[in-house]
């Protein structure tokens, strides 16, 4: 297709240096502030193993998923439920997620200012192209967290469910994760393997996908990642160079010819320059 010749090449000075961004991640990663509370910590990996879950889980299972003492990890879930952070079931003598989480994340959502400098730029731009936004954010894991979506570029379904964690390196947002998060090359060829397609292209022809996203400034997926939805997917650097976040427009495949993608790109593009100024002023640690 003719995309690629549409668009100027996004500016090579955006671009951060892979090896300058890994150290990056690892001196953040080895940064500790503090003493490391072990009664938190032990309650963080009760959470994660009921966020992990794909059913609620009675006591013992949440201690093996968490690696704690049985007696541990009920006191813990016992604490929680007081808390209001997780509910029990008595007839299961199960343990979930509860719902007073929804009310901490919309105070994240609130508080980093995602609502009042960025969400306002995603609706202009879905209504603008009649076309469903989402923004993700890049963990240290090279994972890719839904922050928001809006728009009705077509029928919203689990997919699209705020909070997420996308598996790594698939679709057009993975293959902006592969080209720009300073991922290492054995790392994507071995997460490769297990992540999520409708039809998974062979890994060679992901790389040369890889390459062409890290040249012309964009991925673009027809329909690989979810069946009759064509992706395009485009990296927010942060003012430190690093890849910050992630925004991908979803639409029909049918509507989605040659010119529009072009526009589409484009437009997405514009959004990516604007927000690298703006994330300054947001807190998405």
């Amino acid at each position: 297709m003719n995309t690629e010749h549409e668009i100027t090449a996004r500016r090579q000075d955006n671009k951060p240096d892979r090896s300058e961004q890994s150290a990056q991640r690892e001196n953040d990663a080895e940064r500790v502030v503090g003493k490391p509370v072990g009664a938190i910590i032990a309650g963080v990996a009760v959470l994660r193993a009921l966020h992990r879950a794909q059913r609620p889980l009675r006591a013992s299972e949440v201690a093996r998923e968490a690696e704690l003492h049985r007696g541990t990890a009920f006191n813990i879930l016992r604490t929680l439920q007081r808390e209001s952070i997780i509910t029990y079931n008595e007839r299961d003598r199960t343990y979930s997620i509860g719902i007073m989480v929804l009310e901490l994340a919309h105070g994240v959502l609130r508080t980093s200012g995602l609502l009042d400098v960025v969400r306002p730029e995603m609706f202009s731009l879905a209504e603008r192209l009649d076309v469903t936004v989402a923004l993700g954010k890049v963990e240290q894991s090279y994972d890719l967290v839904l922050l928001d979506f809006v728009g009705g570029g077509f029928r919203v379904d689990s997919y699209f469910s705020v909070g997420r964690r996308s598996r790594r390196f698939s679709g057009a947002s993975g293959l902006v994760m592969a080209a720009f998060s300073g991922a290492p090359p054995e790392l994507i060829e071995a997460e490769y393997e297990h992540t999520e397609w409708f039809r998974r292209p062979p890994f060679e022809e992901y790389v040369e996908r890889m390459e062409a996203t890290r040249t012309r400034g964009f991925a673009l997926d027809l329909g690989n990642r979810r069946s009759g939805l064509t992706q395009v997917a485009v990296p927010i650097f942060s003012q430190t160079g690093s890849l910050a976040l992630v925004l991908t427009v979803a639409d029909f495949s049918y509507t989605m010819n040659d010119e529009r993608i072009a526009d589409v790109a484009k437009a997405m593009l514009a959004f990516s320059d604007r927000m690298s100024s703006e994330l300054g002023r947001l807190r998405l640690d």
